[in-house]
């Protein structure tokens, strides 16, 4: 009323007309969004392209026309202009300006949507990788968890004969495994293997070795026989494509003389006071592959400095930094070096093939050493 009532006496100056003129679009502008907004938003985010901006343009160009009309309608009614045809340019500036307007907002927030969703997803995606990660290692340290418990916390230690072990754990869990049974006095049971692949199903594997060897031994069953039982038990049981590398002996010095069976393992080296060396090689396949598999018996006789040393290929197989291993031959040189005690053997060519590797060991390094007095 109260424009009429200036625009009729004449008084609005030029700014005001121009700002009563934006008032008269912009109102009928604000209120026709209240009840357009929600049912829009309804539509378009259930359509699919390119419905979505069908329902959106319709809509946005139902509502400009409205405006422009009722715009239109009260300035000429409030003679802020003297007939619609003045006003034709500046409805078509506002339903340009506005359609422009409406799909810039539009493609700005459906590309917000999408990036936030995307987010989301992305999000969602880390977090699950992040479980799936901790499950892994959780495995992984009940892996090694199985791994470090089969292994005897203290070795057996008998007349004539002293003994060492240790493992070098790799980055991953692996299967190494090693024992020592004390038989009585003058005979001791020493084992060695390695299981194929990494993980928990390697560790379950060791153990049922563990089991086996355990359940074996404590009997004084020869070590072929032991080996030949074995593998019928692991190859009734073990998964396609796992085997295991297995060496087994017992240490007599009441006799001096050393019983073996080889089952695929890297042979242990037997080194003579005099530096000699032999290899213990005599034995069969690896565990769990053949079932009726033979296992030859291996003997050597054993004298007084003799230095026994098994190991698995995670020392041998050691790699520098030109791809070149560790070797046999490496062992033997350090094992030709004085040592004030078996331990000490062991340490030294466990830290020479650590120096070696730069301490990048790709699998489990497990050595045991057995000295004769």
């Amino acid at each position: 009323m109260a424009l009429a009532v200036y625009a009729t006496t004449g008084s609005l100056s030029g700014m005001g007309r121009s700002l009563a003129n934006a008032l008269v679009y912009v109102v009928p502008a604000i209120l026709l969004q209240f009840p357009v907004q929600r049912p829009l938003r309804r539509w378009i985010d259930s359509a699919r392209f390119p419905l979505n901006w069908v329902i959106f343009f319709g809509v946005m160009l139902a509502m400009v026309l409205t405006t422009v009309t009722v715009a239109s309608y009260v300035v000429v009614r409030i003679h802020l202009s003297r007939t619609a045809a003045e006003l034709r340019p500046i409805n078509r500036t506002v339903v340009s300006v506005w359609l422009l307007f409406a799909f810039a907002v539009e493609l700005y927030r459906t590309t917000r949507s999408r990036l936030e969703s995307r987010n989301r997803q992305l999000e969602d995606r880390v977090e699950v990788e992040h479980r799936a990660f901790q499950l892994q290692q959780e495995d992984v340290e009940r892996a090694r968890e199985i791994q470090q418990a089969l292994m005897p916390a203290q070795l057996p230690q008998i007349r004539g004969c002293d003994l060492a072990a240790g493992c070098q754990p790799a980055r991953m869990v692996g299967g190494d495994y090693y024992d020592a049974i004390r038989l009585d006095d003058a005979r001791v049971a020493i084992a060695i293997g390695d299981v194929s692949g990494k993980g928990m199903a390697a560790a379950l594997l060791m153990s049922n070795l563990q089991a086996i060897v355990r359940g074996f031994a404590p009997s004084g069953i020869a070590p072929c026989e032991l080996c030949a039982r074995a593998n019928q038990l692991i190859a009734g049981n073990v998964a396609p494509g796992k085997y295991i590398t297995f060496f087994y002996a017992i240490v007599d010095t009441a006799r001096m003389r050393l019983d073996y069976c080889n089952a695929g393992h890297n042979p242990p080296i037997l080194r003579r006071r005099d530096g000699s060396v032999e290899w213990l090689r005599e034995g069969g396949p690896v565990l769990g592959v053949l079932p009726a598999a033979t296992y030859p018996a291996g003997s050597v006789e054993l004298r007084a400095g003799d230095c026994l040393v098994l190991y698995t290929d995670g020392i041998s197989e050691a790699f520098n930094a030109a791809g070149e291993e560790f070797g046999e031959d490496r062992i033997i040189q350090v094992l030709n070096q004085p040592a004030t005690s078996v331990e000490d053997h062991r340490q030294r060519i466990m830290a020479a093939a650590t120096e070696f590797c730069n301490a990048n060991f790709h699998d489990d390094a497990t050595m045991m050493i057995a000295t004769i007095s």
